[in-house]
């Protein structure tokens, strides 16, 4: 599915001394930066990520800002997908849903501003137009399509994953329910579902595979209920890759 066709993500780099174009990107890559260019996220908020420590040195980058590479820099170009350009069906229905889109499925503009979807409606995100008819205001759902990436796979590191795994294996040949986020047997548990935790983590009454601690872990993992082994990964959630698409629509 191309993200192109929602108006998708769009960085670009600049030869800083004439101001030109020279290269055009709308999905994560991998690339070599010449000195002196710079690199602005045309839509989309983007990270740059160092390769060689890609979870741990990375630079931010917002829709509207750019950064200027002194030197010649390998980068990763990475594009923060769900929840701006889809929403995870997992959360609420899209709650956490912060995209820029201002006109519903049918192109009427939103009269509240941009799509949301603050009560859950299991339509996902909405917005209030005029209708027609009646003249009055009405919600209307704005066509997002959901999320793969982050429910169905995790990308990165795994700490926007939404979906609903929960086991884990214990050995080649056991796996068991992960423990819930809530309790503290058979382990103890520090990342109860505080709303920090919930928002930045998705921690919440469940006991679905997460990663509130990406400085130790790279994927969603969980406690388990065997009181011998304390937590392990998610190895049934694979990882996002070119091969998963990034959204899907309803038909």
């Amino acid at each position: 599915v191309s993200t192109q066709s929602t108006g998708g993500p769009l960085l670009v780099t600049m030869a800083t001394f004439r101001s030109a174009i020279t290269g055009n990107y709308t999905d994560t890559a991998t690339v070599k930066i010449p000195a002196k260019t710079s690199v602005l996220a045309v839509s989309g908020d983007w990270v740059l990520r160092n390769p060689k420590n890609p979870y741990h040195e990375g630079i931010q980058l917002p829709m509207g800002q750019s950064h200027t590479f002194s030197r010649e820099s390998e980068v990763i170009l990475f594009v923060q997908i769900p929840n701006k350009f889809c929403y995870k069906d997992t959360e609420g229905h899209g709650r956490m849903f912060s995209g820029l889109q201002n006109t519903d499925a049918q192109g009427r503009r939103c009269l509240n501003g941009l799509c949301r979807n603050p009560d859950g409606d299991s339509r996902g995100p909405y917005c209030l137009v005029k209708d027609e008819e009646s003249g009055n205001q009405i919600k209307s759902s704005c066509g997002i399509p959901k999320c793969i990436w982050d429910v169905e796979c995790y990308a990165d590191n795994g700490v926007g994953y939404r979906g609903n795994a929960n086991t884990v294996s214990i050995s080649r040949e056991e796996s068991v329910p992960c423990q819930s986020w809530t309790a503290d047997k058979p382990h103890v548990n520090p990342f109860h579902p505080t709303e920090y935790n919930s928002k930045m983590f998705g921690i919440g009454k469940h006991n679905s595979c997460r990663n509130p601690d990406p400085k130790t872990a790279a994927v969603p993992w969980c406690y388990t209920t065997n009181f011998r082994v304390r937590w392990g990964p998610c190895v049934t959630v694979k990882q996002c890759d070119a091969t998963v698409d990034y959204f899907q629509r309803d038909l």
